[in-house]
């Protein structure tokens, strides 16, 4: 095995072994919150808090990480977060401690900067789309290997969830110790330097739609999708089906984005199309009078979600030297984070004081505006016109 062929398969297992760690229990959550006779909005807060920590340190981290030029250390440090943040939960076992713990989890995803820019080193620069569209489907792939393993386990109890957390994460922090010190040297970081990057119009815009991308995931399918399944009679199984579902169609929409099929389609269309998947998927959730409807639909969502993750975040950091990628990168997931805390926090208000119904409605006519919004910005901006 050559050493690029080495060092790509073990990231490649720590990116799987991370993201397993942090999404194993997410199925089973908020049923389990609103379990506890917590209100929606409140479990909305709780979920949302993962997405808080990210906001506030992405950027940080992004500039740190160009600094230093490091990026084994924040990978081992996030690996170690995933696992003990879920063992929080055994070791005290309260909603607060799950608030807390949910927090130290966006914590670890925050070093997800470093993992996407040291897998996309590994390729030529003119592959870089390619390369964030393969981290993305591995990603994904870890994912579904929780959402499989935890269908099965739930069955013991949500408790067996979190332990099963701490030891994918905790393999994960070791392997991590081999992964070779990839070091680009420190850079001469400035406050011009850093607005420059953050002032660039086209980075802002994309920042944005990936904010309503994850606004829209974490408002539906990783929080309020289960907890309409569940009333609807959907059984564990059945909601471990419905992520598996997701998870599958997320990948192949990731790897989707690598390939020259998607080259040929254009990034305008591609990230139309991905929108308007969305917005089918929420509408067609609002109105699903059965559990089994769940499936065609989570599908058609994760398919749409996969494109778009994989190929926004290829946007963002395309056309900064290698010193400023890092700062881009955390730019862009600090602004998307903005939705993950805010997507469940608005979904739990509307449910409070409307219905799923028009809730995952007005989630479906964001989406669609969005579509229309990626049009008008590819023929009336100068700064989408050439890609």
């Amino acid at each position: 095995m050559s050493g690029i062929t080495f060092k790509r398969n073990l990231l490649a297992a720590i990116t799987i072994l991370f993201w397993f760690a942090q999404y194993v229990y997410i199925p089973f959550l908020t049923p389990y919150l609103l379990s506890l006779s917590i209100s929606a909005t409140v479990v909305g807060v709780i979920v949302g808090a993962y997405g808080v920590t990210q906001l506030l340190l992405r950027i940080p981290l992004g500039i740190i990480t160009d600094i230093v030029g490091n990026h084994k250390i924040f990978i081992i440090i996030g690996a170690f977060l995933a696992g003990t943040s879920s063992i929080m939960i055994i070791l005290f076992g309260s909603p607060i401690m799950l608030f807390v713990a949910n927090a130290l989890s966006g914590v670890a995803s925050s070093t997800w900067i470093s993992f996407t820019l040291l897998y996309s080193s590994y390729y030529d620069k003119s592959e870089g789309t390619k390369a964030i569209g393969l981290i993305t489907s591995l990603m994904n792939l870890g994912i579904l290997a929780a959402f499989l393993l935890g269908g099965v386990f739930e069955q013991l109890g949500i408790r067996s969830l979190f332990i099963l957390s701490f030891i994918f994460g905790m393999t994960g922090f070791i392997l991590s110790f081999f992964i070779n010190s990839e070091t680009a040297g420190r850079t001469n970081v400035t406050t011009a330097s850093l607005i420059k990057v953050m002032k660039n119009k086209k980075l802002l815009i994309v920042s944005l739609l990936g904010g309503f991308v994850w606004f829209l995931m974490f408002g539906t399918v990783y929080s309020f999708t289960t907890s309409t399944a569940k009333e609807l009679g959907a059984t564990g199984l059945q909601l471990g089906v419905i992520y598996v579902l997701f998870s599958v169609m997320n990948i192949i929409g990731a790897y989707f984005v690598s390939t020259k099929a998607s080259n040929k389609l254009g990034e305008k269309n591609i990230i139309t199309l991905g929108f308007i998947l969305l917005a089918a998927y929420c509408a067609g959730i609002a109105v699903a009078p059965k559990p089994i409807w769940f499936f065609p639909l989570q599908m058609i969502g994760g398919f749409g979600a996969g494109i778009l993750t994989a190929i926004l975040m290829a946007i963002a950091v395309r056309g900064f030297d290698a010193d400023k990628k890092s700062t881009a990168m955390g730019f862009y997931q600090s602004i998307y984070s903005l939705g993950i805390t805010f997507g469940p926090i608005v979904m739990g208000i509307l449910i409070d004081h409307s219905s799923k119904v028009f809730s995952f409605s007005v989630m479906a006519v964001i989406a669609l505006a969005c579509s229309v919004f990626v049009l008008a910005m590819y023929k009336l901006s100068p700064l989408f016109k050439q890609a």
